[in-house]
């Protein structure tokens, strides 16, 4: 019989939503070419005020390749960046924060949930912004954002000025 680490449950709450951007332009799009979306994540915390924020950036731009060129990424029709800020229980957040090392560490499978929560909400900020326009067929793809998080997570803390 093993002896199964027991795992702590972590307590949070999503309190803020932020668009931080949300670029639409019409003069660059171009009805029947091929779309391709970047989408690129970010994360930091506020030791203080026990807070994680996880900033999630999409770009639509227009590519026939394979492989986009970088210029062209430089040129989206849509861009949107959303935010969400997440409170996290005290007990939950010394079981991540190491106050010697001033960082935070999200194992890649909790970097990966906080990111699907935030990528699930700058969809629903697309799908509403874009209502009733011809922007609203473009949606943020429900694929599996840890994909993109190569490993845990560390946020360095700030130094108190």
């Amino acid at each position: 019989m093993s002896e199964e680490t027991p795992q702590h449950r972590l307590n949070f709450a999503l309190v803020n939503i932020s668009t931080d951007q949300l670029d639409i332009t019409p003069d660059v799009f171009e009805n029947g070419k091929a779309t391709k979306i970047n989408a690129g994540l970010n994360f930091g915390a506020d030791n203080e005020r026990k807070l994680l924020k996880v900033m999630l950036n999409n770009t639509f731009f227009h590519s026939e390749a394979e492989k986009p060129l970088p210029d062209e990424a430089d040129n989206p029709f849509i861009s949107i960046t959303v935010s969400c800020v997440f409170a996290i229980d005290p007990d939950s957040w010394s079981k991540l924060a190491d106050n010697e090392k001033m960082q935070l560490t999200l194992p890649r499978d909790l970097a990966g949930h906080f990111a699907s929560i935030t990528q699930s909400t700058a969809r629903g900020v697309l799908h509403n912004q874009t209502e009733n326009t011809e922007f609203n067929r473009f949606m943020i793809p429900a694929n599996n954002i840890i994909d993109i998080i190569p490993g845990n997570v560390t946020i360095a803390f700030r130094k108190k000025a």
